[in-house]
Order: C-alpha cells, then sequence, then structure tokens
C-alpha cells in the first residue's frame, strides 16, 4: 500500500478499507469501509501496540499539547499511550 503522491485521502482510505476487507483484518462490524474498524486484535495486538508506542517518536507528537482521541475500540492503545505519558511525565 503505497500512496502516490496525486491521491487524495479518502483514496488512501479506500485502498486500506480494500485490504482490510481482502486480508480479513477486522472484527464485526463489517464491512470497514466508511468507519475505523475493529481489527482482529488476537492476532495483530502486537502490531496495535507496536503502532500506538511509535506515535510518541514522531516530532509532532513531542510539541504537541493537546491530544483528542476518539472512543473507537482501535484507539485504545492511543489513549493508553496518552495517559502514561500524562502520569509519567
Amino acid at each position: 500500500l503505497r500512496p502516490k503522491a496525486s491521491v487524495s485521502k479518502q483514496d488512501i482510505r479506500q485502498q486500506i478499507w480494500d485490504y482490510m476487507e481482502s486480508q480479513n483484518l477486522a472484527d464485526f462490524p463489517r464491512p470497514v469501509h466508511h468507519r475505523i474498524p475493529n481489527f482482529k486484535v488476537l492476532r495483530h495486538s502486537w502490531r496495535l501496540f507496536l503502532a500506538c508506542q511509535n506515535i510518541r517518536d514522531l516530532e509532532v507528537f513531542t510539541r504537541t499539547q493537546e491530544v483528542k482521541v476518539d472512543p473507537d475500540k482501535p484507539l485504545e492503545g492511543v489513549r493508553l499511550l496518552m495517559l502514561q505519558v500524562i502520569i509519567f511525565s
């Protein structure tokens, strides 16, 4: 999944949704199109954890003073990371 410079954000979302459906990477509710999908956690939990942990290495994260994290299940790791940063800072 390599986006080209001329593609829109919606084009990238469509590519990701199509890939997730074709690889059976999401749990209920299906199909995953037009929503933040629920990942199959047991098989891919370490990937989700690593993705969330990588957020703290982004320059924009170190400069930010405020973060909004939606209550969706796929973002649970990000919410946990935000709490850890606040508590241990």
